[in-house]
């Protein structure tokens, strides 16, 4: 499990979510892969001043060093080139789950959203502790 998710304070079942989400990234397929970034290209298409502002939120809950390194460590694990859509999907939810405590359930949503085409429980890990 990556220490950037863990926090002071997390419980076992917080490392539980974390390590679900890891391993559903690394087992996604082919087609799954290609599912979730047709569904980020749609969703930055149609929302992209939303989905700006909740990588914003995610940011200002985190902090600027901790949002890099969460985006980062989940988006390389998606195996994807980087900037492709797959690899924005990954870096979003990995943030989203990460301050999953600090962000309304629309910002959530926006960020988890295209991943959860092909992991549909992240939908309902924003109120997970």
């Amino acid at each position: 499990m990556s220490r950037a998710f863990v926090k002071e304070g997390d419980s076992a079942a917080s490392g539980s979510l974390v390590d679900r989400f890891y391993q559903g990234l690394l087992g996604l397929s082919n087609p799954a892969r290609e599912l979730v970034g047709k569904r980020q290209l749609h969703a930055w298409l149609a929302s992209q001043p939303a989905i700006e502002a909740a990588r914003r939120e995610a940011l200002e809950a985190l902090g600027a060093v901790s949002y890099r390194e969460i985006f980062e460590s989940a988006a390389e694990r998606a195996g994807d080139p980087p900037q492709s859509p797959t690899w924005w999907a990954a870096g979003d939810a990995a943030t989203a789950i990460a301050a999953r405590r600090r962000l309304g359930s629309e910002p959530f949503g926006l960020l988890v959203g295209p991943l959860a085409v092909a992991l549909p429980w992240l939908k309902d890990s924003a109120n997970q502790s």
